[in-house]
C-alpha cells in the first residue's frame, strides 16, 4: 500500500512539474498566440490597406463602418469580419527571417507583391499560401504561418462594397408614379394605376425593386451622351421617393442618386434596357 501511495504522489509531482514547465516555455507560448498578439497590434484597428502589385485598397473606421477611402462608401461587414478573424487566427509556426526562408516561403517573387499595412504602422508582407490554406507572413525579423482565406486578398471595390441594402428604398406595397426624362426632355409619365394594372409596365416597375449595385465608383460629373433622369413620386405627386440619373458608358450601366452625387453605382444592364424602351435619342 505504501508503495502505491509513493507511486501516486510521484506521478502527481511529475504532472505538476510538467504543467509548470510548459507554462514557462516561451517556445510553446508563441505557437498558441494569435497573429494579433505576436504582432502587438493596437486595438481597435483604425485602418488597414491591402496592396497587390500596383493595386491598392484603403479602409478606414469612421465610427459607423469601415469605409473604402477612394469612394467614401461602407465596406461589406462580412469582409471586415473575415479580416478580423485572420488577425485572431492562432500562429501555427514561426520562422527566422533568413535568406533561405525568404526564398522557400515565397517572399522573393517580383510578380506577386502582396502587402497589408495595419494602423499605418504594421507592415505585413504576404508570402505563399500552402496546400493547407496557410499563409506565410513576414513582419520585421520573423515569418509567421497562419490559417488564411484567400478571398481577403482583393483590392477592387467590387469585392469590398456593402451590398446588404438596395440602392432605392422602394417596397412592393408603395404607391408611386414614374417620370422618365431624356436629356431633360420628358418622354414618359406613368401613373401608379397603370404600373400595377397594365402588364406592359411590369418590367419597368420591377426594375426599381431590390436593385443592388455590383460596384461603386467616384463620379466626376461628366456630361454623358444619353442620360435618363428618373423621378419616382408618391401616387399623389406630392413627394419624391427617388430622383436619379441612369446612363450607359462603354459596356456598363451607371446610376447616380441625388443624395450621393459624387458616386456612381454599377447596376444591371437590364434596368437601362427597360427604361430606354420609353425614350429614344
Amino acid at each position: 500500500m505504501k508503495k502505491l501511495i509513493i507511486i501516486i504522489v510521484t506521478l502527481g509531482f511529475l504532472i505538476v512539474a510538467n504543467i509548470l514547465t510548459n507554462s514557462n516555455n516561451p517556445s510553446l507560448k508563441k505557437h498558441t498566440a494569435t497573429l494579433s498578439e505576436v504582432l502587438d497590434l493596437e486595438t481597435p484597428i483604425s485602418s488597414f490597406s491591402i496592396s497587390i502589385n500596383k493595386n491598392k485598397i484603403n479602409l478606414i473606421d469612421d465610427g459607423t463602418c469601415y469605409k473604402i477611402k477612394s469612394i467614401g462608401y461602407c465596406a461589406d461587414d462580412k469582409k471586415i469580419q473575415l479580416f478580423k478573424r485572420f488577425l485572431s487566427n492562432k500562429v501555427n509556426d514561426i520562422y527566422e527571417n533568413t535568406p533561405e526562408n525568404i526564398k522557400r516561403l515565397g517572399f522573393n517573387s517580383p510578380t506577386n507583391n502582396k502587402v497589408i499595412v495595419i494602423n499605418n504602422n504594421k507592415t505585413l508582407i504576404m508570402g505563399k499560401i500552402n496546400q493547407y490554406s496557410e499563409i506565410y507572413i513576414q513582419q520585421t525579423n520573423k515569418i509567421y504561418k497562419v490559417n488564411f482565406n484567400k478571398d481577403m486578398l482583393q483590392t477592387n471595390t467590387k469585392e469590398w462594397i456593402d451590398k446588404s441594402k438596395p440602392i432605392i428604398d422602394l417596397a412592393e406595397s408603395d404607391k408611386f408614379n414614374i417620370d422618365i426624362n431624356v436629356n431633360r426632355n420628358n418622354c414618359a409619365s406613368i401613373q401608379h394605376k397603370n404600373l400595377i394594372n397594365d402588364k406592359k409596365f411590369s418590367a419597368l416597375r420591377n426594375s426599381f425593386f431590390d436593385l443592388y449595385a455590383s460596384d461603386v465608383k467616384p463620379w466626376n460629373m461628366k456630361d454623358d451622351d444619353l442620360v435618363f433622369t428618373i423621378h419616382i413620386k408618391t401616387s399623389n405627386n406630392k413627394d419624391i421617393i427617388g430622383h436619379f440619373n441612369i446612363w450607359k458608358e462603354d459596356h456598363l450601366v451607371y446610376l447616380v442618386k441625388s443624395n450621393t452625387p459624387r458616386l456612381k453605382f454599377v447596376i444591371p444592364n437590364l434596368v437601362y434596357d427597360n427604361i430606354s424602351t420609353y425614350c429614344k435619342k
